[in-house]
């Protein structure tokens, strides 16, 4: 749940696509995107210095070379079943690494947790501005999703961004979110009946489309107060639009992200005229109450609220299940110790985060990790690497469910820390000893489909499993 977007440049006559967003995703950014193919139009830009050289010494020639092949790599519209080795190869190149084009300014990939954390709570780094939306997508402002995101507190900073928090930290404390435990344990188990019915002859079943879903539609839903019908409806306009917050999608994906985010925008409208109209006892009526007649600010906590609590436990589900299907020796110590589900759900969020990629701005000129980096300038936190960064934690590529957690940055940090993250957590932490232990021969019928583009925001389109051998 970290609200993330990125704003590809304008350059070389390229013409700027795509659209601003969030990622909790509950902090984030825009994303806008260029055609695929030339450096000139795969690379972004920001307001930092015209000439596109960064203030630092950049890393040696080939160094740079290889860190814009990379980049190039990453703003593609499909996703990289792997990029972890593209990730750890980055970190080798250095803690800040600027990826620099002809004729636009660099932008700065961070690649260690240690960097990762510092651009996270430095006061300096925020969310992205208008101006940066404007310089790559000027009518950003007329699609629905786009323009709610920003106006959330997901973009805000200060005092505005602090009093739009509380409005929301009560009902995501630790103490409130234990409460929903039964709740979810209701729906995954009526989801799971729902399932072992569905392969009961052996036939393949998509987890994504009847698990994952689902599981986390209903459990935002249920907590704001939307009935389960609309929140099932509401999730799946959510993972349509989702390329919204992606680097660089494809004109077919930005066209399906802005309609069905635009579908979305408009429930949720008629949601709060409705609930201003016959107020009922729900986290809905409530932030209606606390918005007072600002119906745009009621508005635009709702998108923030569903779509970051939905996105990312979505994708937990589908990348936690595949790391228990390669990991059959893990799956068995949950099956047998549903003590270990906190500290499983911890090792999935640090090998699969589902927010691979936060974006933020310098806020004014800022050096991290030795880097001096202007104002105005996009930074990438590759959140995923720096999960995987060897010093944060020995044999990273290893999935371990009895490893000591980590603090990691999956949730993001600072100030704009993912306030759903007691939440996802829970989610998690209830589901999969469930699900193992009902489906104990559970494997993949066919290799999933990654969703795409799949760079900031990571997760299965589609995964087939098998329950059991046929009966025979």
């Amino acid at each position: 749940m970290n609200p993330s977007v990125v704003i590809e440049p304008r350059a070389s006559g390229a013409q700027a696509t795509g659209s601003p967003a969030s990622g909790c995703p509950v902090s984030g950014t825009p994303a806008s995107a260029p055609p695929t193919g030339t450096p000139a139009s795969g690379t972004p830009a920001s307001r930092g210095p015209a000439s596109g050289t960064p203030a630092t010494t950049t890393p040696a020639r080939v160094s740079n070379t290889e860190a814009r092949r990379m980049f190039l790599r990453m703003a593609r519209p499909h996703a990289d079943p792997d990029p972890y080795p593209l990730y750890a190869r980055l970190r080798e190149i250095g803690p800040v690494v600027p990826v620099v084009f002809p004729g636009v300014a660099a932008r700065y990939l961070v690649t260690t947790f240690a960097a990762c954390t510092a651009m996270l709570r430095d006061e300096s780094i925020g969310p992205l501005t208008e101006d940066h939306f404007h310089e790559t997508n000027p009518t950003w402002k007329e699609q629905g999703l786009a323009s709610s995101l920003f106006g959330s507190m997901a973009f805000h900073s200060g005092a505005e961004h602090r009093s739009d928090r509380a409005m929301f930290a009560k009902h995501f404390s630790p103490r409130r979110t234990g409460q929903r435990r039964g709740d979810m344990v209701e729906v995954a188990t009526n989801l799971l009946d729902q399932v072992e019915l569905l392969g009961a002859g052996g036939e393949p079943v998509d987890i994504e489309r009847e698990l994952a879903v689902p599981y986390s539609a209903l459990i935002i839903g249920r907590l704001m107060g939307i009935p389960d019908d609309q929140a099932l409806r509401l999730g799946w306009l959510a993972r349509q639009a989702s390329p919204t917050l992606e680097l660089a999608p494809s004109p077919a994906q930005r066209q399906q992200a802005a309609e069905a985010g635009g579908q979305m925008v408009k429930e949720l409208i008629e949601l709060a005229a409705d609930r201003r109209r016959q107020p009922r006892e729900d986290l809905v009526t409530e932030l209606a109450t606390q918005c007072g007649d600002d119906d745009e600010r009621l508005v635009n906590s709702l998108v923030l609220l569903f779509s970051a609590g939905f996105d990312s436990p979505t994708s937990v589900v589908g990348m936690g299940l595949r790391l228990f299907l390669d990991n059959p020796e893990q799956a068995r110590l949950l099956r047998e110790d549903p003590t270990l589900a906190d500290t499983a759900t911890e090792e999935i969020l640090r090998c699969e985060p589902a927010v691979q990629v936060m974006f933020r701005a310098a806020l004014r000129d800022v050096t991290l990790a030795g880097v001096t980096i202007p104002e105005g300038s996009i930074l990438l936190g590759l959140i995923a690497g720096a999960c995987r960064d060897p010093a944060l934690v020995d044999d990273p590529n290893r999935f371990d469910i009895q490893r000591r957690p980590s603090s990691g940055l999956s949730f993001g940090g600072g100030a704009h820390y993912c306030l759903g993250a007691h939440l996802a957590r829970l989610s998690g932490t209830v589901l999969f000893p469930m699900l193992l232990r009902r489906f104990p021969l559970m494997r993949l019928a066919e290799e999933p489909t990654y969703r795409s583009p799949g760079v900031a925001l990571r997760g299965f389109e589609r995964m087939p499993v098998i329950l059991s051998p046929s009966p025979s």
